[in-house]
């Protein structure tokens, strides 16, 4: 008898969930109010840290390699590619409820992203000349963004819709992808190190309430899945 598939958390946990994931998406919103008030200041404090990630990735082929392989993942084309093309299998398979929990995530997630980039405008690290303005501005991390909001957004849907073993093997496997996005965007000197921190903040708050919006209002119900 094949294992059964891991359950839902029950409805009533959406309130505590959305709690976390409006307190998360707040400190990260102050984070970038912090940064944007003073960015000379802001990357001044950062440079040490960044200096020592990229020299180890400079100094250590195999860590910049790593690093590059994981960015690679969650590039800008693969971004846009990957979430609708995972919604379309997902409404294809009859899981309709579960394609628009990742559209919301991952789209209104880089319109989230996109708006905090082009109003905080921070340049940057010294260390990677960008000529191109979406690739010159620096916060927040498209890629550690897209980390949760895609990435662990797929986790998420592969613990609940695959059965045991194979929903432990993939949901470990999209969980590593998406959060070793921001340690590789330091070591590859794309990103400063708050970068990544409000990047983490605000994408697991949007996360976060998503899910929980989800789990409320969506969400299939054992009754509901016998039909």
């Amino acid at each position: 008898m094949p294992a059964a598939m891991h359950r839902l958390p029950e409805r009533s946990t959406a309130g505590r969930i959305a709690l976390v994931g409006a307190v998360l998406l707040g400190l990260g919103l102050c984070v970038a109010i912090f940064i944007a008030l003073d960015l000379a200041a802001a990357n001044a404090r950062d440079l040490p840290v960044n200096t020592w990630f990229w020299d180890l990735g400079q100094t250590q082929g195999w860590v910049l390699a790593l690093a590059e392989f994981f960015s690679w993942f969650a590039d800008g084309p693969r971004n846009i590619v990957i979430a609708p093309l995972v919604a379309v299998i997902l409404v294809l398979v009859r899981r309709w409820r579960w394609a628009v929990f990742l559209l919301v995530s991952s789209q209104l997630g880089l319109v989230i992203s996109n708006i905090l980039k082009f109003s905080i405008a921070r340049e940057r690290p010294p260390f990677i000349e960008n000529t191109d303005l979406q690739q010159h501005l620096s916060f927040p991390s498209g890629h550690a963004f897209a980390g949760f909001t895609i990435w662990a957004a797929m986790a998420i849907i592969a613990w609940y819709l695959l059965r045991p073993p194979w929903a432990n093997v993939v949901t470990i496997l999209l969980l590593v992808i998406g959060l070793l996005q921001a340690p590789s965007r330091l070591i590859v000197g794309k990103h400063w190190i708050t970068d990544l921190l409000g990047s983490w903040l605000v994408a697991a708050g949007w996360l976060l309430l998503v899910w929980a919006a989800f789990l409320w209002w969506l969400a299939p119900r054992p009754v509901e899945e016998r039909v």
